[in-house]
């Protein structure tokens, strides 16, 4: 089961059983690819732009690479509790955090292999990188604390910082920080009021910075405390630093611990850093609520607190932190609330907001600052795409349904990350029960999806002026300048004509006029060619253009045909516009309709064919139409008997009785009656049978008797008993009561019976 990416690949509840239904609209998905990932859980994703790859980390104790496509590539084994990742800045090595080996790993980005492997000593699950510093958030012995790992020491200063440490408390320190005493270091902790350093909770007090549109009620929202607890927000005191002996590992970097600074870590902290501000690292603690958030100073090699935050904005449950592209900003997604936090890295004051949806699980920064703010929601867009410091959403996902037939596909917590060039969105999914892991690559995720809508008449006269219209749209404004290109496709053009370049107004609205003198469907179609913020886009519109009616007829030389017979069929067509072509088909009962031909007609309008009947038969005659007429079509319908046949046996002679020629029988003798008729599935041929007195000939019966495979029927008929009388029978097929419609009703002549002594 794929689980979630909170703190060390542990587990977050699926929170969707009451997730709102009240989402924005949103585009369909836009995914240019999807392909299923070979894991059971997420742990991170890192995008290499030098060879266009995708490395993802999984508790699998591996990492899987893919291609820009989404496509697996490699695995790379044998990385125990492979989670956290981060990449150098000349994209040569992934590095991966191994809680599982109590170490980092180096990965050869270009043969994916492992080159270097470096022992902590420690547990590490978060990692973030700046300058040849990888600064991971670790756990050990039941607590969890800052590290780095300086993979080129040499170009570090020496010496520690050496502020001395304060002689008293800062003016307004917080008052009352979490101390939790999980067994579990990655475990949500329960905050216990009894540091002194920390800040005291008042039910009095009410968060300044509360939002007005943090729901309270659901029962799936992720926990937060129930008692309001002040939002403390304070830069962190000056301390010396004050580390544990640093270690210089065999391949040459050097190990530093617990720099995690005055304020404790519960669990091991989420970390963020940006190439725009290399001298910042900001930590949060996963899943813990309420919220804990710190900045630090990394400048001297060394990580120096710089400001501190407790329980902003009433947050908890976080799943994901980052930092804008210029370093300023620390952006937040945690379960409540409902949209993505921005504070400031020099203070962390409230600094805006990234409005999505109920849960947010993931915020990801591309290099030009664009950032992508996701979700754990089933109901709405799974990820919504702002512009640095505006809350005005560029553009929105939603990945519809995986797997089995209705379940949801859900982004995975911290499952986002950019392309270094911005032109691509990555993404990880899976269900609502985990399964279906899933890599999507979403394409041009910086631009605003743009609609275009086409309107004209529904019908016109041709020859005559109609004016067309539309309207481009999209979540941010055009260019002033902005064109549309028109095309006009009909059946005189059928690859279009070019109508030219029409402008769009400020509105996003365009109109122009054409004088259509081809009948038939004309289609205007309307293409924006896109620009560096909107998409590409067409709509289109079908005008009915007017026609003149077209006279056509069919006409056979016969209504009803003998089996195996040849009909002959002449189709007419009236005056037209250029085209004279008329084609003719034929279609047998209960079989397809098929071309008998198609063809100009002659200087007379007609076009004759012949046709060779089993069934009975409709016949077309149709016109397609042209510039100027309009399509016309003309059946006729032709009835086709079956092959029959009646042969009678047992007789002893035959004979005439006056004028007609009779089979005799001794009057107890029977007689049996051989019928062949053609064969179709279920059919029955009828007998009928007559019996001649005083001058009349009575009806005796009829019976259906069904036919072998072979079309054959043979019925036996016991003598009278008696001499002088005269009977006749015959074999009859009855459309629709012998047990199919295919052919016209068709008898045998009667054959006629005298029984004597």
């Amino acid at each position: 089961m794929l689980t979630r990416h909170v703190a060390g690949g542990t587990a977050l509840s699926v929170l969707l059983a009451t997730a709102s239904l009240l989402g924005v609209a949103a585009e369909p998905a836009a995914a240019d690819s999807a392909a299923t990932l070979p894991i059971t859980s997420y742990s991170d994703m890192v995008v290499d732009g030098a060879h266009r790859r995708v490395f993802i980390s999984t508790t699998d104790n591996k990492v899987v690479v893919a291609d820009y496509n989404g496509k697996t590539v490699a695995q790379i084994t044998s990385e125990p509790g492979a989670a956290g990742l981060v990449l150098s800045a000349d994209s040569s090595t992934v590095y991966v955090a191994l809680p599982k080996a109590d170490a980092i790993s180096a990965i050869d980005t270009a043969t994916l292999r492992e080159t270097a492997r470096y022992p902590l000593g420690v547990a590490p699950r978060h990692l973030a990188m700046t300058r040849h510093t990888i600064w991971f958030g670790y756990a050990a012995d039941g607590s969890a604390d800052l590290g780095s790992l300086d993979l080129d020491p040499e170009t570090d200063p020496t010496t520690p910082p050496t502020t001395p440490p304060p002689t008293t408390p800062p003016t307004t320190p917080p008052t009352d920080t979490p101390t939790p005493t999980p067994t579990d270091p990655e475990s949500t902790p329960t905050p216990t009021p009894t540091d002194t350093t920390a800040p005291s909770p008042s039910p009095s007090d009410t968060p300044s910075d509360t939002p007005t549109d943090t729901p309270t009620d659901s029962p799936s929202d992720p926990p937060v405390t129930t008692s309001p607890t002040p939002d403390a927000t304070t830069p962190a005191p000056p301390a010396p630093f004050a580390a544990d002996t640093p270690t210089r590992t065999t391949n040459g970097a050097v190990v530093t611990l617990g720099q995690g600074g005055p304020h404790t870590w519960s669990t091991a902290p989420m970390l963020a850093s940006s190439p725009g501000n290399p001298d910042v690292v900001a930590a949060g603690t996963p899943v813990q609520s309420p919220m804990e958030l710190q900045v630090y100073n990394v400048s001297s090699g060394h990580a120096e607190p710089q400001a501190y935050r407790w329980n902003a904005n009433n947050a908890g449950n976080m799943q994901d932190i980052a930092l804008s592209a210029d370093g300023k900003q620390v952006l937040v997604a945690s379960g409540a609330p409902y949209f993505q936090q921005a504070y400031r890295t020099s203070d962390l004051a409230d600094d805006g907001r990234y409005t999505t949806d109920a849960y947010p699980n993931a915020v990801a920064v591309a290099p030009d600052g664009t950032i992508a703010a996701g979700i754990d929601g089933a109901y709405e867009p799974d990820v919504y795409i702002f512009r640095p410091r505006s809350d005005h959403r560029v553009r929105t996902y939603d990945f519809g349904v995986v797997g089995n037939p209705g379940t949801a596909s859900a982004l995975v917590a911290g499952g986002l990350a950019w392309a270094p060039d911005s032109s691509r969105l990555f993404a990880v999914t899976a269900d609502v029960y985990g399964q279906h892991p899933t890599l999507r690559v979403l394409t041009d995720p910086t631009k605003s999806v743009t609609a275009v809508t086409v309107s004209a008449p529904s019908t016109a006269k041709r020859a005559t002026k109609i004016t067309v219209s539309g309207k481009l749209t999209a979540t941010t404004a055009f260019p002033a300048g902005a064109k549309v290109t028109v095309t006009r496709t009909d059946l005189t053009s059928p690859k279009g004509t070019s109508l030219g370049a029409k402008s769009v107004a400020a509105n996003g609205t365009f109109s122009f006029t054409d004088t259509p003198t081809t009948g038939g469907g004309v289609t205007y179609t309307a293409t924006y060619a896109g620009d560096a913020t909107h998409t590409a886009g067409s709509g289109k519109r079908v005008v009915q253009v007017s026609r003149l009616a077209t006279a056509a007829s069919v006409k056979t030389n016969r209504a009803t045909y003998a089996y195996g017979s040849t009909a002959t069929v002449t189709g007419h067509l009236g005056k037209t516009g250029k085209s004279r072509v008329l084609s003719i088909w034929a279609q047998p009962a209960g079989g397809q309709k098929k071309l008998v031909k198609s063809a100009k007609v002659n200087a007379a309008g007609d076009l004759k064919v012949t046709y060779r009947l089993s069934r009975n038969t409709t016949f077309w005659a149709s016109f397609a139409g042209d510039a100027v007429s309009a399509p016309k079509s003309v059946t006729r319908s032709v009835g086709t008997q079956v092959s029959v046949s009646l042969a009678v046996s047992g007789n002893y002679r035959k004979g005439k009785v006056g004028s007609t020629s009779y089979y005799w029988f001794h009057k107890k003798k029977s007689a049996l009656f051989t019928t062949h008729m053609t064969y179709a599935n279920g059919r029955s041929q009828r007998l009928d049978l007559q019996v001649y007195y005083k001058g009349r000939w009575y009806s005796s019966g009829s019976e259906y008797f069904r036919l072998a495979i072979t079309g054959t029927s043979r019925v036996g008929l016991a003598g009278p008993g008696e001499s002088g009388i005269r009977a006749r029978v015959r074999a009859v097929y009855v459309k629709g009561s012998s047990g199919d419609r295919l052919n016209t009703t068709t008898s045998t002549g009667w054959k006629y019976l005298y029984y004597t002594n």
